[in-house]
This record gives structure tokens, sequence and C-alpha cells, in this order.
């Protein structure tokens, strides 16, 4: 391939130095489908209350591909694994483009019109678009997108990759954490990395598990885990634009199907109206289009709608840039939630319903695995590490456990200014309510 590959060194505010040492990892970094990620926020809406998370997921899927380098190097360094460097490179490519699928604010739009989840519309743009980088090497991209989709035959790669104790959530936690100035994300990864073992079970498969030294650091990440959704992805002003907005792309799809002359339409959008479908594939049309999409065109979009001749369309829009979303707020029982309908309605006129939202969030903070199951456990090697427990069973408490059941909060949505009258209501009905999220 010509001179030597000279490695390269990237600044992560996360990690420090971050080495890449093989010429198509560089290249795909560097591919247009890659860097469209720039482009588009890590948490979505989570900025409009955390001023400083405006990371993005370019910063955080590099991130992912490094700790993938950093556990396989140590494996493979400590003799551990014998893996082969294309299949080194096969793994930090998938953990490099991971995320290299989503679309504009991330998880608050997947599938508002495309109706393809993020993981199979990577899978198409690897496939489709970035495999030519991949033959320049002599790399088949077959073997990344397997371990992208978990149907490579060594499963090892796809848990490190996916599961519930994997690169992508390391990265995401501690680099959340970072950037919006919560502490709940802080974890002992390095621990976690030098702990984390392959593990061939009686079928001679390959799987990940954790050495008995690293139990605890494990359960840390997973409170970490916990918090962080409770504390900054789940939080109710964060689920209160994420509904906004998605109401405000339902408008807009009413429109396109009852008044399309009303609704201004930038051109490089009109495929998401146009090309949406349940029963539609991923073709390499669709993917050229979606990858001319990011935040900053729904922007400019909702800048548009915000002067739109219709009155809900031009109200949510201008309510979404000028930071004036949904008011959150607990929801009451069942007659009380009746009464607040009828005020919204009142006050709001024949289109109420835009403006009445009910939200439930709800989070597992480890999901117990049972025989059978198709959830990968985290397991604790024994000693000597010829077994493993799952690591509910292995840690000194019952801590883990307690993380096993699921959580939700139930929120009603609706106007400021109709929160402002009904308010005094919730008063009577609730004269103690917590603050705790």
């Amino acid at each position: 391939m010509g001179k030597r590959f000279k490695e390269k060194v990237l600044r992560d505010p996360l990690y420090g130095n971050i080495t890449i040492n093989h010429p198509l990892i560089l290249d795909l970094i560097d591919s247009i489908e890659f860097q469209r990620l720039r482009r588009i926020r890590q948490l979505g809406m989570c900025f409009s209350v955390f001023h400083g998370a405006e990371h993005s997921r370019f910063q955080h899927s590099i991130g992912a591909m490094w700790l993938m380098q950093r556990v396989l190097t140590y494996w493979r360094d400590n003799n551990l694994l014998k893996i082969k460097s294309e299949t080194m490179l096969a793994a930090c490519a998938a953990a490099l483009l991971h995320d290299i699928g989503h679309g504009p604010f991330s998880h608050a739009l997947e599938n508002a019109f495309s109706l393809v989840d993020h993981e199979t519309l990577g899978q198409g743009l690897v496939r489709y678009r970035l495999a030519p980088l991949f033959d320049r090497y002599n790399i088949d991209v077959e073997e990344t997108i397997a371990i992208m989709a978990g149907t490579h035959p060594v499963p090892l790669y796809h848990e490190l990759l996916s599961s519930q104790l994997d690169v992508d959530r390391m990265d995401y936690l501690q680099r959340d954490s970072l950037y919006t100035g919560a502490k709940y994300g802080l974890f002992d990864i390095d621990r976690i990395i030098y702990t984390i073992r392959p593990f061939t079970d009686s079928e001679g498969k390959l799987y990940c598990a954790v050495d008995h030294k690293g139990c605890e650091a494990v359960e840390g990440y997973l409170f970490c885990r916990y918090f962080m959704h409770w504390q900054v992805y789940l939080h109710k002003m964060v689920r209160s634009y994420e509904t906004l907005l998605r109401v405000i792309l339902r408008r807009a799809h009413y429109l396109y199907e009852h008044n399309p002359d009303i609704l201004e339409l930038p051109r490089n959008l009109r495929f998401l109206f146009t090309k949406a479908g349940p029963n539609r594939g991923v073709d390499q049309e669709f993917l050229e289009n979606y990858i001319q999409i990011d935040d900053f065109d729904f922007y400019h979009t909702l800048k548009l709608w915000s002067q739109s001749p219709d009155a809900v369309m031009s109200d949510l829009s201008y309510r979404f840039l000028s930071r004036h979303p949904f008011k959150a707020f607990d929801e009451p029982e069942a007659q009380l939630v009746e009464r607040i309908r009828k005020y919204v309605q009142k006050s709001m006129g024949d289109n109420w319903s835009w403006y009445f939202h009910s939200d439930t969030p709800r989070n597992l903070g480890y999901d117990i695995y049972e025989p059978g199951s198709s959830t990968a456990p985290i397991r604790i090697l024994d000693t000597p590490p010829t077994s493993w427990t799952e690591i509910s069973k292995a840690c000194r408490t019952k801590a883990i456990e307690a993380l096993s059941e699921p959580v939700k909060r139930s929120l009603l949505m609706i106007p400021h200014h109709c929160y402002e009258h009904i308010k005094s209501w919730l008063e009577k009905d609730r004269p103690y309510q917590s603050t705790m999220f």
C-alpha cells in the first residue's frame, strides 16, 4: 500500500491522546458519512437543560472506538486472546461506526419518518457507501457489519460493542457526565478495562466476562447508568422538548397530507415525507438523501415553520426556538387529569389536542439474566475462572437486584399559561410533590 502508515494522535477532552494506528480508521473518520456526525448532538435536547451538552456523535464514536482498541490490545498483549489483526480492525471499525445511522436530534426523532432504526441505517451506510474504503485495504466489510449486527460467529465482539457492559455505554456515560457537569456518570473505567476477560463456554464460544476483582467497579458503572438516566437523559424538561419536537413533526406530516401548499419544506427534507413508509427498505437513494441532513437542517426548517401561515405550526415552532416548551409535571390522579384536559380544551380551542400530552419515561438499571433469555448477562468469573456467576448473585449486596426493578414516571405536558391556572389544583390534590427527578 505504499509507504508505511504513520500513527495519528487525536486529542480528546476525556481520554487525552487517542491513537489511530491504521489508515482505514482515518479514512472512515474523514468520510463525509462520518463527518456528518459532527453536526448531530450526542444528547439531542439535553442541551436545553445542561448548557454544556453541546458535544456530538462524532466525539462519542471516536471514544467508543478508542475503548474497543484499548480492550482488544490489552487482551492481545497479555496473551488473553489470539486475535487476527483483520478482526481487531473490523471490531474497532464497528465501534467507530456504530452510531453512523443516527439522524437529526438522535433518539428524539428516531423512526419519526423513516420508520427504520439507526442500527439498520448504519449497517446500510457501511455496506453501500463505505465498503470501497474497506476494499482499498483488502478488509472484509461484512465482518464489521456482522459485529455491528450481532451475527458474527464470535459473540465476544458484539458484546463488547453492544450489551449491558460495552464500550458504547462506557464512553457515553463518562462523556455525557463531563459535558453536562453532572457527576453521576463517573466510574472506574480503567479497572473495568483491565478486568474484562474473554471467556470460553462449554461449547467453545467466546463471550465477555469480568474478573471477580472488577465486580465493584462494574457495580459502580451500573449505578452511574441508572442515575444518569433519571438525572440527565430522562429529565422532565428534556422530555418536554423531545415531545414538542415530535409534535411539530406530526403537525408537519398532517399539513403535508391535508394542506401541503402552506407547508414550506426545504428540498433536502422532502424525501422524509415522500419516501417514508412502514415497508420501505434501506436503499441507496434513501441513504444518499439521509446523509445530507443533520441538526442544522431542522433548525433552519423550524425557523421557516415559525413563520408558517398555519397558526399551530407557527406557534409550536416558535415555542421550540424561544425555549418555551410545554410545562411537564407529575401526572395527577385520573379525575384531575380529565379536569385539566377540559381546561386546556377550553383555553386552546379546536386545536387543543396539539397542546395536551402525556409521557411515561421508564428505566431499567440492569436486566437480570435468566436462562434462555436473549439478554446478555454481565458475567463475573468464579475462582478459579472456569465458570461464571451473573453479577446480581456475585456481588455482596442485593443492590443490583434493586436496579433490575423497572422505574417509570408519568408526566403530563401542557402550555405554561395553562399550568399557571391549574397549579393550585395540583397543590390541593398533592400537598407534597417529590422533586427527586
